[in-house]
């Protein structure tokens, strides 16, 4: 498979003409947080598909430089972040979606217990290496 950085690319002609990856309702779009790493009319796009076995751990604290939407295909998956002081949780399940604007919003993610398997687009500016940035855990979830 040819690779782009650090990111390995899956030949595109592997997958199934037609294939439906998920098609699920995203709430909370943000449309400043595309306007913002769009430049010129171009940016970068990253896809992935993430694959949490059952018992999985909760992700790093993160950021991201530009603006996520997240489908879980399948399985559970907690949005953990900070909003108004507070640490707060949101659950999702197959065929939901989440939102995340990046550029600086900090969260981690927390397979549900029977694992998950999701589908992320980033856009990024373009000439982005990465798409995920470490970050520490915001004062409110610190604990």
């Amino acid at each position: 498979m040819p690779a782009l950085g650090s990111h390995v690319i899956v030949d595109p002609t592997t997958v199934p003409p037609n294939f439906l990856a998920a098609h699920n309702d995203v709430a909370n779009i943000e449309i400043d947080s595309f306007a913002r790493v769009v430049k010129n009319g171009h940016a970068d796009a990253f896809i992935r598909h993430f694959v949490f076995p059952a018992g999985a751990g909760p992700l790093a604290w993160h950021t991201h430089p530009g603006p996520a939407i997240v489908t879980v295909a399948s399985g559970t998956f907690t949005y953990q972040d900070s909003h108004g002081g507070q640490c707060r949780s949101t659950t999702y399940s197959a065929g939901e979606g989440f939102f995340d604007p990046g550029l600086g919003h900090v969260h981690r993610g927390i397979p549900g217990p029977g694992g998950a398997h999701l589908y992320t687009l980033w856009l990024t500016p373009s000439g982005t290496p990465t798409e995920t940035i470490p970050a520490d855990a915001p004062e409110a979830c610190a604990s």
